[in-house]
């Protein structure tokens, strides 16, 4: 358990609209234990699960993240998990278990407010909607490793991205993406789709496609090494993939184009966009009670139902960025007191300012949190909470 910071961050964090949970992507970060003969996995949300082998067969064993989330009083459990790994020269073991954090909702004062209306009001022309130019990921490539119905595809790696392909018949199949001491399993879909990964930084990769022949027990199928230089430090938070999923035809890219029409900068935008989800999306406390490992969030189905968990909340604002050409990344971690959530952080170059709904105070990355703005009734002490970066640690990005 961390250290709670204050009793006054406590109080407020048990305000969060039943603190939301991430349910388990399939992807997360993982550290590694060195045990003499198996290696053994514990996945989190947004971790890696899958392993080095040995020459024989490589068995994994994977402990999925499960984002499992449960109210208890108006109560909301989180449930990605964190998953660590022990390497061995045989096998490689993959453990499920759902880690889940609950909060309990208190009712927060709402400062009285005045509103006042100008005798006359000038009526704006009406604005053009353009969706711009989407930023898609290009595949496939020519830097490439196949065998054994697997492929990896770092022909554009130095954009920020990975491909890969499972084309067997196993149940289950997982990507294990290692750069220096970051660690982020995956899990990939059958049947011979092509989805896409970002990467953790500039590095030296070892990137290998594990299939299950076992219960938990992976086997290794392929392997791939190689080098990154980024062209862009943001770039990757541009492009689509797995958790973060949009095209030019999305529903998503089209409302957010209708948000940010006449918007006069990237602060503008966001603020558009960020209003119009805490407005119009709710907490989903059936899908938090009922989430299952290997949950992913999809961005258009959450702008129809109007409703989600933490992990579709962060997943629907980073694609509506994206789309806008604002660098957005989707995060997992923890929140002070002690909850484990799913965010957001997003890029501009403009200063920033306070709005009603947001803060934004410095260039570069701000943290935005649809979840615990949406959920809480004293919008202006959330907002100083969400502006204070020191109450977030994250664990994963994507």
């Amino acid at each position: 358990m961390r250290h709670k910071r204050s009793v006054c961050i406590f109080l407020l964090c048990a305000a969060l609209l039943s603190s939301c949970s991430s349910g388990s992507h399939g992807n997360e970060n993982t550290s590694a234990a060195v045990t003499g003969t198996a290696e053994e996995v514990t996945s989190a949300p947004v971790t890696d699960e899958t392993g080095t082998s040995a020459e024989s067969s490589a068995a994994v064993s994977s402990e999925t993240t499960a984002k499992t989330e449960n109210e208890t009083s108006s109560a909301e459990e989180t449930g990605v998990t964190e998953t660590s790994y022990a390497e061995s020269e045989t096998a490689e073991t993959f453990t499920e278990a759902p880690d889940t954090v609950t909060v309990t909702e208190t009712s927060a004062a709402v400062p009285e407010t005045t509103s006042v209306t100008t005798a006359a009001t000038t009526a704006k022309p009406p604005v053009k909607v353009v969706i711009p130019e989407i930023k898609l990921p290009q595949s496939p490539g020519t830097q490439t490793a196949s065998e054994d119905n697997a492929v990896i595809d770092y022909s554009n790696a130095s954009e920020g991205y990975i491909s890969a392909v499972y084309n067997g018949s196993s149940a289950a199949a997982k990507l294990r993406v290692k750069c220096g001491s970051l660690q982020y399993d995956h899990d990939l879909s059958a049947g011979g789709k092509r989805e896409y990964f970002p990467l953790m930084g500039n590095g030296d990769y070892t990137v290998s496609v594990y299939e299950q022949f076992s219960g938990k027990k992976y086997a290794l199928l392929v392997t791939a090494e190689f080098s990154v230089t980024l062209k862009s430090s943001t770039g990757m938070y541009l492009y689509p993939n797995k958790y973060v999923d949009f095209d030019s035809s999305s529903e998503c890219v089209k409302k957010a184009a209708e948000l940010c029409a006449g918007a006069s900068g990237d602060v503008e935008k966001i603020a558009a966009i960020f209003t119009y989800i805490t407005d119009n999306v709710v907490y989903d406390k059936q899908l938090a009670a009922t989430v299952k490992s290997g949950y992913v969030p999809h961005p258009d189905a959450t702008l129809s139902s109007k409703k989600g968990i933490c992990y579709d909340y962060a997943s629907l604002f980073a694609a509506m960025c994206r789309s806008q050409g604002i660098p957005a990344r989707l995060v997992i971690g923890y929140a002070e007191p002690d909850i484990y959530h799913a965010w957001n952080e997003v890029y501009t170059d403009e200063t920033g300012w306070i709005t009603p709904e947001l803060f934004l105070r410095n260039k570069g990355y701000n943290i935005a949190d649809a979840t615990f703005y949406a959920g809480n009734t004293d919008k202006e002490k959330i907002s100083e909470y969400i502006a204070d970066d020191s109450n977030y640690s994250a664990i994963y990005r994507y």
